[in-house]
């Protein structure tokens, strides 16, 4: 009992501010000894940041908040207590005879009926990846291509979207589009080549890609390719295709001559050209040769040089210009019809293994899907695609009230689930909490999305400020009601551990008083979980 206490009082009291600001100041280091060409002042930053005790704590933190916290490796170990917490951070700093554990196999359905192979590192694992990844980030960042959009910070699919939109939407522009898709990228990438380019300790990423793979009580080598549950994994893939944009631009006379554009999504990407020619017999060549080099190919199915009047998928949505009397018309970017399909059939699963549920939890499983795929298409032409969904869900929801009543008129299940009130007609109530099942259509509207700039590095200082005001607006852009009204009054701030707030961060609610009824302005904050649990261990 007393080593428990201990080990709360010990996680609780890590002063969280103090060690986000030890490793920005280590990863400002790294990118301007990078700008300078001193490599052997990298080094030793990297050992020093990897040996930290702010980024050893910030490596378990990652991994016990994430959404794989409660998904064990092949010893079945959780550190889902304070002192698991404090002792995973003494662990970390133990290099000497280290030894990953075999990787835990399992298979994931893919959206074509297909499954595809997870590897699940142990938590003491993911632990020492996230750290190294601390490391590695910076170097990522500083030489990248600009035209990367995948699985780096501060970026995302609008930001690859709204490039899209900007290399096709004159009539000048490009109308040719290479679709190209990697076949089994991250299962493929070769360890020799890897171990050659990526700058993290060899002999530690050499034990990392040789662990092996335990399936179905049977151990196996792993030959190639990084596991897909690994944290450091994007980083890895990233920096394996990073080049690939400025070994097809070429030069930039040639660039202009033939409209050449890239944009990258982790292993997806396009390429635009004036003419079917260049893409087949000039740039797909050199796509094939750079990544033989790395021990990958491009799928032969997926991958597919198209016209834009014919329209594209990438990303979840369909790019196209349609023909008109005067040429092509102005392009259009809006839900795909596979990802209209998979939504339907989602809410159609939830609705219908929800039969036993009452209509506040039904309420409570389909909000937060609602809302993940409104807020990610909000960017395109939407609004039919929303009414679209809205009248699915309508439909879905009256047919799991009739299940429960089949005995009871329709206008009997309007008047008991469904409210009639001025400009909320038809809105599906839990009428003793007041809880509502959103319509995308009504609270969701198009919004244009800011890109990021391409240059952008968010561990370079001379970026900064610069990420700072974009953040802020982000942050607004994606509030509303109360949670908005307290981010302002907070200023956009977690007031424990004294960071920005991102736009896609967790918060939960706290009430300065203790009383949850009070929901002044003054008496609201939203703070990190794990800076919630904090504060109120202090105040305990």
């Amino acid at each position: 009992m007393l080593q428990a206490t201990a080990g709360l009082e010990q996680w609780h009291s890590i002063n969280w501010s103090a060690c986000s600001r030890k490793i920005k100041s280590l990863q400002r280091r790294i990118v301007k000894a990078i700008q300078s060409g001193n490599w052997r002042k990298v080094k030793r930053l990297r050992f020093l940041l990897t040996r930290s005790f702010g980024a050893r704590a910030l490596a378990v933190k990652r991994v016990t908040e994430n959404s794989g916290k409660r998904t064990a490796g092949i010893d079945g170990e959780l550190w889902n207590t304070p002192k698991s917490k404090v002792k995973a951070i003494e662990t970390l700093s133990k290099w000497q005879n280290y030894q990953p554990k075999p990787l835990r196999r399992i298979y994931i359905p893919k959206k074509n009926g297909k499954k595809r192979p997870l590897s699940i590192p142990s938590m003491e694992d993911r632990a020492r990846q996230a750290l190294h990844l601390h490391a590695l980030l910076p170097i990522t960042e500083t030489l990248a291509d600009n035209n990367s959009y995948g699985f780096r910070p501060k970026r995302g699919c609008a930001d690859a979207l709204s490039q899209c939109f900007k290399v096709l939407v004159r009539k000048t522009s490009s109308q040719w589009v290479l679709e190209a898709d990697i076949k089994g990228f991250f299962d493929n990438i070769d360890f020799a080549w890897l171990l050659e380019n990526i700058p993290v300790n060899k002999k530690v990423l050499t034990a990392w890609l040789h662990s092996g793979y335990v399936e179905k009580g049977n151990l196996f080598p792993t030959l190639k390719g990084v596991p897909q549950g690994g944290v450091i994994s994007p980083a890895l893939g990233n920096k394996v295709l990073d080049g690939l944009e400025a070994l097809i631009n070429e030069t930039s006379s040639f660039q202009r001559a033939h409209k050449i554009h890239f944009v990258r999504y982790a292993d997806d990407f396009i390429v635009t050209a004036s003419t079917k020619e260049v893409l087949e017999d000039i740039i797909k060549p050199k796509i094939e040769r750079f990544l033989a080099e790395r021990g990958v190919a491009l799928s032969p199915e997926k991958t597919k040089i198209t016209h834009i009047t014919d329209g594209f998928d990438f990303l979840g949505q369909n790019i196209r210009k349609h023909k008109t009397n005067k040429g092509l018309g102005k392009i259009q970017i809006k839900p795909s019809k596979d990802s209209l399909k998979r939504m339907k059939t989602k809410i159609s699963v939830i609705c219908k293994t929800s039969s036993g549920l009452s209509q506040l939890a039904l309420i409570e499983q389909l909000n937060p899907v609602l809302r993940g795929w409104a807020n990610y298409h909000r960017h395109s032409i939407c609004s039919k695609a929303f009414s679209e969904i809205d009248s699915h869900v309508f439909s879905r929801i009256f047919r799991w009230a009739r299940r429960r009543h089949p005995d009871k008129t329709g206008q009997w299940i309007g008047d008991r689930y469904f409210s009639h009130r001025f400009k909320q007609r038809w809105t599906f109530e839990d009428k003793p909490t007041g809880k509502q099942l959103i319509r995308i259509a009504r609270y969701f509207k198009f919004q244009r999305h800011i890109k990021v700039i391409a240059q952008a590095n968010p561990f370079d200082p001379e970026w900064e400020d610069y990420f700072k005001q974009r953040n802020r607006k982000q942050v607004k852009k994606s509030s509303f009601g109360l949670r908005a009204k307290v981010l302002k009054h907070c200023c956009w701030i977690c007031r424990v551990c004294w960071q920005p707030i991102q736009s896609d961060d967790k918060l939960d609610l706290h009430h300065i008083d203790g009383d949850h009824l009070n929901d002044k302005l003054d008496n609201l904050q939203l703070l990190h979980p794990n800076c919630h649990r904090q504060l109120h261990h202090r105040e305990g």
